[in-house]
């Protein structure tokens, strides 16, 4: 029984939540020497684990002394907003990743009953992640979280609960809804290529000779074949999700749901209890909100710095670019040089 608690058959626990973050955070600390490292995940829903996190917290089939994913709204107060989260594992076609999908409707009606005596304003929805076990110890290495997700026009805060003498204080962002562009589409895949067939496809193909333009574009084509990032089911976003990235400076301090008068950016180290995402917008009506990912990671000119495989990654295929290119200016002399044996003949 006590196995089964810390290692549960299905997966996920909070020992291998704390033993996952720790061992991706320490072997960044011992391999990569960059001033910028590469992401941490802190959930992703295409692992096994979190998937079966989920399971349990959907079954309540699971207790422990750590927090599984949970949501909240006003009816706790006798308001009249309901939420609800699900699991979308399977679209059918096996082309959209697993996802929690939270859903619901949003009421700023003040209830009548005892709960509501004292409530002078209603209308809210939450969803809380599984508490990290003594937390996530991102320090000073780390400045953005990076948010996969499919959502609507609505407003949404991004809670993190860190580490803190003060049990009240709660760092939040907000993704405007309204102001984001529509999910990319990458086109360079189709019914009748899988990742692999593209890929090994883009590595047998020989270029023709290139100006400065075309050598960059064929790169950029070159690193979306070749890029798992790019992946349309494992991509940071996959195919129709958006990528969010929020800088960790602007995250403001709030305690009950208001603003701190004395703010402390959250710009030293951080250590991360859980994360949390808040509808309370002031608006009536219903609302979808579709996560896939959350990482800590590095915003470095504009662009997530990737991890030291990423750079491997990006060296081989520089060499693969630049070894198919000396052939084909090979190919070039021979054929040039044909022309002259030729021509003197």
């Amino acid at each position: 029984m006590v196995r089964q608690l810390l290692f549960p058959t299905e997966g996920g626990g909070a020992l291998r939540r704390f033993l996952n973050v720790r061992k991706r955070i320490y072997s960044d600390a011992w391999n990569d020497d960059r001033p910028r490292r590469g992401p941490v995940t802190l959930l992703d829903f295409r692992r096994r684990d979190d998937v079966a996190d989920l399971r349990s917290s959907l079954t309540s089939k699971r207790r422990g002394i750590f927090g599984c994913w949970r949501v909240s709204d006003d009816s706790v107060i006798g308001g009249y907003s309901a939420s609800r989260m699900a699991l979308h594992d399977d679209d059918g076609e096996g082309k959209l990743p697993p996802f929690l999908r939270w859903s619901g409707h949003v009421s700023t009606k003040i209830g009548q009953s005892h709960l509501a005596r004292n409530v002078t304003r209603s209308g809210f929805a939450a969803i809380l992640s599984p508490d990290f076990p003594m937390g996530v110890p991102l320090g000073r290495f780390y400045n953005a979280l990076e948010i996969c997700a499919r959502v609507d026009r609505r407003t949404y805060a991004v809670n993190l609960h860190i580490e803190t003498y003060f049990p009240e204080d709660m760092y939040q962002g907000f993704i405007l809804g309204s102001k984001l562009p529509p999910p990319k589409i990458q086109k360079i895949y189709n019914d009748e290529n899988t990742w692999g067939e593209r890929q090994e496809k883009s590595e047998q193909s020989t270029p023709e000779p290139l100006d400065v333009r075309d050598f960059l574009k064929h790169r950029e084509k070159d690193f979306l074949t070749s890029d798992p990032d790019n992946h349309p089911y494992f991509g940071h976003p996959p195919v129709g999700f958006t990528k969010l990235i929020l800088p960790f400076k602007d995250f403001a301090l709030t305690a009950r749901g208001r603003m701190r008068h004395e703010q402390r950016d959250l710009d030293g180290a951080i250590t991360i209890e859980s994360i949390g995402f808040t509808i309370m917008d002031g608006v009536d009506g219903d609302f979808t909100f579709d996560l896939v990912s959350l990482r800590a990671v590095n915003v470095l000119n504009g662009e997530v710095v990737g991890t030291l495989e990423d750079e491997e990654r990006e060296e081989m295929i520089l060499q693969r670019q630049s070894a198919a290119n000396s052939k084909s200016d090979e190919s070039e002399t021979d054929a040039t040089n044909t022309l002259r044996v030729e021509k003197q003949t």
